[in-house]
């Protein structure tokens, strides 16, 4: 059914009806059939049947196998790949790749750049396709490459709605199996080459500085207005020039820096030793790409940027480049680095992209903190089984507990600082009245480890976790928001207050701790004598609150989530991380084992715990990762305690969330579903009985008139009248009277 320029579809359906020679009845009738097929085929592409994100066709088995497009540059190329392979593993279906590489993807409109005769070559030409079927097979996926017809209409490019549909690990395992082809091996390592005795000490940085960018920068900033979604984080750290964002993250004057950007490298690192595919690929290989394709080849020059950045420990670029949150992703949260700083924009649909996890341990703190420790580890490791774990560790005495973190892939640093007497002297100057951390030395050490953490862990954000927490559910960065803290980030203390107050969660961006350190560093032995902030808060907590009271932001309560709290909403909310701030597991078993007893710190705590709907879900959250016997064992000494307490942990572990076989878990089963069942049924009696009173106050009101009248030894024809009416009422039931 095609139709001129300026003729109405509908005009076109009727001079059909009437070339059939059908009469105005049919002609109607013929008209309503097109438009249900209209509806038909609409609903089908809204249901995803024929959008390009579900490409399907029936194969000569009768296979259903999907099909999709590429567009754009580098970047989108290899998303687009890799959300429709994904989506199609997920579907399970063979998948058709598009055997072509658009080498100039460069958009000049709003449309999307498809492959075509003349700015494409094939596939194999520049990844290894053998390489790249053979993974997609280890992970279960049946591909083959097409090769498109371009006289003939292309399906459409999916572009992010790919990625919104697409399973995101299962994407990031289709992204890591790209390898470049044999001819591009050769120019890689041939650039690696000319730099590789200093290539252990080499910086990828890619650099967006140019005016197209800025342009851009400045469009996608001007958006906000319209959606209110944050976009303050396009060009660079607000106060803080390129060269010292760079240094924050690590530039040394001894790096080299490998540099591929979409300009000339800036004056500021004129000091820098300075490579990149144009000082150090060979004459021979710069003939052999031009002669790939003629024109403009972009995308060619960018795909050997991005190989030979991903050969390179060490990266910084600029996060709202897809081509540096590639680069990102594929690091796991090792060594990558944006210089803009704050969020990544694509991590809103490609939710991938990790925040390590770290914690301090000394070997002088209470037998009971490894415990709790490996308990948390195990959390992550079940929510979050890929994600790095950093632990700051001093001592060496125990290697059992250093060969169990090896065993769960724990990265370990030695940690024995110089400033350790200095905050011992703290201690003792300190009052133990105002905190219990005070009254343990090793426990005290421990708590201040972690200002040394900016020197240890390389990745523009960590979350510290006190080893009293345990994750529930996992998370990334994406969970964190797009205008995320550019220094420090804490939840509140005991108060749901939404102000920052407690470190046992404190999200932290390393650039910024770097920058500040050594100044944080002489702030705190500024104040060993009188062990006081100008904070309510003690010790390390007190120094972070008072030393970086402008960089500081409010972390979600969800990061740290308190057991003993009361429930703000009606439907009580699934956290991400629990933290037994204040009472342990163990502590709050007092309520349910004879003679077992919260500290006067804690005491207060324990007793509002059981009302909270938190603590059951809490504690069998626990029982799922703690070693059960080893904890209670070092939790008490005596042998019924102990063997209470393993009771209790079992059963709270076997009974999956049932919390009604424990004293103290009962009285939250009372408080918040009891009691509003209770309240419920007091509504509804109330109203009938107000009903009930409503249809004989006449006869009250008549009762009330006879008693006045008979105290005053006065009767009337009206008290008679009124005793006629109330006197049936009476006789009935004395009782229901009263």
């Amino acid at each position: 059914n095609e139709t001129r320029v300026g003729q109405s579809p509908r005009r076109n359906t009727s001079n059909i009806s009437q070339t059939m020679g059908l009469g105005k009845k049919k002609r109607f009738i013929f008209r309503l059939v097109l438009i249900i097929i209209a509806v038909a085929g609409a609903n089908g592409k809204l249901n995803g049947n024929n959008s390009p994100k579900a490409q399907l066709k029936a194969d000569t088995g009768n296979e259903s196998v999907y099909q999709y497009n590429i567009c754009n540059g580098l970047s989108n190329q290899l998303l687009y790949h890799s959300a429709s392979i994904a989506i199609a593993a997920e579907k399970k279906m063979a998948v058709e790749i598009p055997g072509h590489y658009i080498v100039n993807g460069v958009q000049t409109s709003d449309e999307s750049v498809l492959p075509s005769e003349i700015n494409s070559v094939p596939f194999s030409e520049v990844f290894d396709s053998t390489h790249f079927l053979e993974s997609l097979r280890s992970m279960g996926i049946r591909a083959k490459f097409v090769s498109f017809d371009f006289d003939k209409p292309q399906i459409p490019c999916a572009e992010m709605t790919s990625v919104i549909q697409a399973d995101d690990q299962i994407m990031l395992q289709v992204l890591k199996a790209f390898q470049p082809s044999a001819k591009f091996r050769e120019i890689i390592s041939s650039i690696k080459e000319s730099f590789d005795d200093q290539h252990a000490d080499a910086i990828c940085l890619h650099h967006r500085d140019g005016l197209d960018w800025h342009e851009h920068c400045k469009r996608w900033n001007g958006m906000s207005q319209f959606d209110n979604i944050y976009r303050g984080n396009c060009l660079g750290v607000p106060g803080r020039s390129f060269i010292n964002s760079l240094i924050d993250r690590g530039l040394a004057s001894d790096k080299m820096i490998y540099y591929c950007g979409d300009h000339d490298p800036p004056p500021s690192l004129s000091s820098h030793k300075i490579v990149s595919w144009r000082t150090n690929m060979s004459g021979e290989h710069k003939k052999f790409i031009m002669n790939m394709k003629k024109g403009e080849l972009r995308d060619l020059y960018a795909l050997i940027d991005f190989q030979v950045c991903s050969s390179i420990e060490h990266f910084i670029g600029n996060s709202v480049s897809s081509f540096s949150a590639l680069q990102i992703a594929l690091r796991d949260g090792n060594k990558a680095f944006w210089y803009n700083s704050q969020s990544i924009p694509l991590q809103e649909f490609w939710k991938v992209f990790q925040v390590p996890i770290v914690y301090t341990f000394t070997e002088l703190s209470h037998p009971a903190g490894i415990r709790l420790l490996k308990a948390s580890i195990r959390s992550v490791r079940k929510y979050m089984p890929n994600n790095k774990i950093h632990v700051l560790y001093h001592g060496t005495s125990q290697t059992s507990f250093r060969s169990w973190l090896a065993e769960n892939e724990v990265i370990v640093h030695d940690h024995d600082p110089e400033w350790r007497d200095d905050i011992e002297i703290m201690r003792q100057n300190g009052d133990p009245m105002s905190s219990h951390l005070f009254l343990h030395s090793g426990n005290y050490f421990g708590t201040w480890q972690r200002i040394d953490l900016p020197n240890f862990i390389d990745n523009e954000y960590c979350l510290l976790l006190d080893f009293d927490t345990i994750l529930t559910k996992p998370f990334t960065l994406a969970d964190f928001g797009l205008n995320i803290t550019k220094g420090i980030a804490m939840s509140t203390e005991m108060i749901r207050d939404g102000k920052p107050a407690n470190a046992g969660v404190m999200l932290m961006n390393i650039p910024r701790l770097r920058q500040t350190y050594e100044d944080f560093k002489l702030f705190i032995m500024e104040h060993v004598n009188t062990a006081q902030f100008n904070s309510t808060s003690p010790s390390d907590q007190g120094a972070y609150l008072d030393f970086y009271r402008e960089d500081i932001d409010y972390l979600d309560d969800n990061f740290n989530f308190k057991p003993y709290w009361l429930p703000v909403d009606v439907h009580p909310r699934v956290p991400f991380i629990v933290h037994f701030h204040g009472p342990k597991p163990h502590d709050y078993m007092s309520n349910t084992i004879p003679d077992v007893t919260c500290s006067d710190a804690t005491k207060r705590l324990c007793k509002i715990g059981p009302r909270s709907p938190y603590l059951c879900q809490s504690m069998h959250e626990f029982s799922t990762v703690v070693d059960i016997n080893d904890y209670c064992s070092v939790s008490f000494k005596e042998e019924y305690k102990i063997t209470s307490c393993e009771n209790i942990l079992s059963k709270m572990k076997s009974d999956d969330n049932n919390c009604l076989g424990y004293a103290p878990m009962a009285i939250a089963h009372y408080r918040w579903v009891v009691l509003p069942e209770k309240w419920k049924v007091f509504k509804r009696k109330f109203r009938h009985t107000m009903e009930t009173v409503l249809k004989i106050a006449p006869g009250i009101i008549c009762l009330l008139f006879v008693l006045v009248k008979l105290a005053r030894k006065s009767t009337t024809p009206r008290v008679r009248k009124c005793y006629g009416i109330w006197l049936p009422i009476k006789m009935r039931s004395q009782e229901k009277v009263a």
